[in-house]
């Protein structure tokens, strides 16, 4: 009896350990897809980024679309409230979140938050998505 529940606890944390974070995705369904164009944002964004992004898309300046990204790495929580989450490794270190805006109004957002903090790999994944879900035809 004993053997089977820690074979159970051990297998439940194999599985946890091996889930991947999970990005939330709004689309504006008065968005026309697919999109024509895009203008990037650098500004704040490091160079390594950046240029992940211009090999990923060709971007115009003049487009009414402008993407912006932003991260945040090394996040740290004091608060006893995130306790079990940082206890378990659980707890996010970076997040990552693209937003594509036509003036004020935001018409797509990606937003994930990462174990380890944002690569370009990460970048690079996000941009992936946005590609996915708003650039290609359907």
């Amino acid at each position: 009896m004993k053997s089977s529940i820690v074979g159970i606890i051990i297998s439940l944390l194999l599985v946890s350990c091996t889930e991947k974070p999970k990005a939330t995705v709004h689309v504006d369904k008065n968005l026309a897809l697919p999109i024509s164009c895009m203008k990037l944002n650098t500004i704040g964004v490091e160079k390594p980024f950046v240029k992940t992004l211009r090999s990923l898309y060709t971007f115009d300046e003049s487009c009414p679309f402008n993407l912006t990204i932003s991260y945040k790495k090394d996040i740290v929580c004091n608060s006893n409230y995130n306790s079990l989450a940082k206890s378990t490794g659980k707890f996010p270190r970076s997040f990552l979140k693209f937003e594509l805006r036509n003036g004020l109004e935001v018409r797509y957002s990606y937003y994930i938050d990462l174990l380890d903090n944002v690569e370009s790999e990460d970048v690079r994944a996000g941009f992936n998505r946005l590609k996915h879900d708003i650039l290609e035809t359907r």
